[in-house]
């Protein structure tokens, strides 16, 4: 019985893998605080400017542009600094994610492939598909644990492709 909730949640992390992804990405990797202060310090710099009048003070008023201007270049570099780190955190726990939850699913695969999940009674009659059904367990009228997997993971990205 354990195994069948195993395999199911298995193919729902599967299938979710990247909506779960996207959820955790935010709390894992924030702006860094350089392009926080460069945010700070242009906000405080705009607020400054807006104060300042372009007519008796145009000097001022182009040195304080110029100050922002340089302030926004060196915010885009941070931001593309801390994208790349993004990115590879993502990429990370995205694809690190699947490949251990695949191993996990291979696992289960392997050493349980002559496990049946369920087996019904004589007043069941699968075939012509008994056969594919059962494989390799060859039990007659049961659900093997290679099918199960392959029928979970199937409803599973169908419900994920469902679910925006």
């Amino acid at each position: 019985m354990y195994l069948i909730f195993v395999i199911s949640l298995l193919s729902l992390l599967m299938a979710f893998a990247s909506k779960i992804t996207k959820k955790i990405i935010p709390l894992v990797c924030r702006d860094s605080a350089e392009v926080r202060a460069r945010r700070h310090e242009i906000a405080k710099l705009r607020t400054e400017l807006a104060n300042i009048s372009m007519r008796d003070e145009y000097t001022k008023y182009v040195k304080c542009e110029r100050e922002i201007g340089k302030l926004e270049v060196s915010l885009n570099e941070a931001k593309s600094r801390d994208n790349v780190k993004r990115v590879a955190y993502e990429y990370g726990l995205h694809y690190g994610g699947l490949g251990i939850l695949g191993l996990c699913m291979m696992y289960i695969s392997i050493f349980y492939r002559y496990s049946t999940v369920i087996v019904f009674g004589d007043n069941f009659n699968f075939e012509p598909f008994g056969g594919f059904i059962n494989f390799p367990t060859k039990v007659h009228n049961s659900i093997s644990v290679v099918f199960w997997i392959v029928v979970n993971n199937f409803v599973a990205r169908t419900l994920a492709s469902y679910v925006k």
